[in-house]
């Protein structure tokens, strides 16, 4: 993704925080939480609430996605940079959004094809099932892992 991000700061180890300058100023979060399988990161990202949560179901509509996302995938490129035995899983908080992260995946997929292991998380008939990610398949992925090359 060849676009420029805003400028983020690492508040602590796992979590990230840039300002999204468009219609209004909104205070981003990025962070990683440890899962219960060892080595397994979850990605959440949102806008931090006065209170100091973070929602990850608004829709801001401040008119720089473009920008806000491509600073979403400097913070993961760095996070996994400095640990690169994590591998992490992210979602969107709908179902729309998780489309838009796919397409993401599969537009940009030369670039981060050969810098991270991509698969994804399918339903199965009773199960669910990690796949590597095709970008030339319509698959319908409930979740993505990335994980760096080492």
């Amino acid at each position: 993704m060849g676009y420029q991000p805003y400028s983020f700061h690492k508040n602590l180890e796992t979590r990230y925080t840039f300002i999204s300058r468009g219609k209004r100023i909104i205070e981003k979060v990025i962070e990683f939480t440890p899962t219960s399988i060892e080595n397994i990161y979850n990605m959440g990202f949102g806008d931090l609430l006065q209170d100091g949560s973070v929602d990850d179901k608004s829709n801001s509509n401040n008119g720089d996605i473009i920008k806000v996302l491509a600073t979403v995938i400097h913070v993961l490129f760095e996070f996994t940079l400095r640990h690169p035995h994590i591998k992490v899983i992210f979602t969107g908080s709908t179902k729309e959004r998780t489309l838009l992260y796919r397409r993401i995946l599969k537009t940009n997929f030369e670039n981060f094809g050969n810098k991270f292991i991509i698969s994804g998380l399918i339903k199965t008939a009773d199960n669910y099932s990690e796949v590597i990610f095709d970008p030339n398949k319509e698959v319908e992925y409930e979740a993505f892992f990335i994980k760096r090359i080492t």
